[in-house]
């Protein structure tokens, strides 16, 4: 009898300091490390003095993107160019979509106005060292001048991160263009279209969603609260340089536009569900790359018209 009424004791105080030890909270969802990056590798068709070549070895070599979770990439429109930037990434973000745009081939779907017979693609990719767990392209249903010759549109992945499942939106929305009627009723279609889509895709609410890419939408202008409101994502905090698009900073841009275009902020990464980015445009420079036109020598010391944003 004592020795049972010793082992009830000693289970009691037992369960009681069980019950005692505070619950291990939750742990906080880690925040992942997405960059994107206009790399302006036009069609050499049209282009061909702009070392598309060239500085898709340099960004590689040079480690620009290096360090991240996913990487999104727009204006790969040359296809050569493109899939050696491609190659050149893979060792260290071995699983990628096919270009957007390019062929329905290596999509689990294709959605929205996608042309067999447009004469250019997309040029959006996104990049991971993750697994790809599911992917899909969506072609733009409106469009106006040039990108009416474009499938653009956007990517979709759900990632397999080690925390659990990371969605990713990377896109290209409608440039400005004198051929546009209202360029900025087009991106807001535009992003109608990728809320549907996310609407029909479900997603649940605990699992981490960004969109990412060139997003052509000026931060201090009057349409960014427009896009923060379609996309239902807050704000995000910046820091870096203060323009992604900067004529007056950068070689190639000023190169194929002229000094005197205004500097702007055009690339994002939004965070529409889990831990909110930090959005750090980096100004990062080339070593000098040379290309000739007509019997004369252009240097230039950037990588491409754009700067790289770097979510983090």
């Amino acid at each position: 009898m004592i020795a049972a009424m010793k082992m009830r004791t000693l289970l009691t105080f037992g369960l009681a300091a069980v019950l005692a030890v505070p619950p291990v909270p939750a742990a906080a969802a880690v925040a992942p490390k997405i960059a994107t990056y206009n790399v302006f590798m036009l069609s050499r068709a049209l282009y061909p003095n702009w070392g598309q070549s060239t500085r898709a070895d340099l960004i590689d070599r040079e480690g620009v993107l290096a360090g991240q979770d996913v990487v999104v990439l727009q204006e790969l429109f040359d296809n050569a160019a493109g899939d050696r930037l491609l190659a050149n990434l893979a060792d260290t973000y071995p699983h990628r979509t096919p270009t957007v745009g390019r062929s329905r081939a290596g999509w689990d779907a294709t959605t929205g106005a996608y042309g067999d017979t447009t004469p250019e693609d997309g040029g959006v990719a996104i990049l991971s060292r993750w697994p790809i767990a599911e992917r899909a392209q969506h072609v733009y249903t409106t469009g106006c001048g040039a990108d009416r010759l474009a499938n653009k549109g956007f990517a979709y992945v759900r990632l397999a991160s080690p925390a659990g499942p990371v969605h990713v939106i990377g896109t290209h929305m409608q440039a400005e263009d004198p051929a546009c009627a209202d360029a900025a009723a087009v991106r807001a279609a535009q992003r109608a279209e990728i809320a549907a889509f996310l609407a029909a895709e479900g997603i649940p609410a605990d699992e981490p969603l960004y969109v990412a890419g060139d997003l052509n939408v000026i931060k201090d202008g009057p349409e960014y609260p427009a896009m923060l409101a379609d996309l239902d994502a807050p704000a995000p905090p910046y820091t870096g340089h203060p323009h992604s698009w900067d004529c007056a900073d950068n070689s190639v841009c000023r190169g194929q536009y002229g000094p005197e275009y205004a500097s702007e902020h055009l690339d994002y990464v939004l965070t529409l569900q889990g831990p909110l980015l930090t959005n750090e445009t980096r100004r990062v420079k080339s070593p000098v790359w040379t290309v000739t036109s007509w019997f004369r020598t252009y240097s230039y010391t950037d990588f491409s018209d754009h700067y790289p944003v770097f979510g983090h």
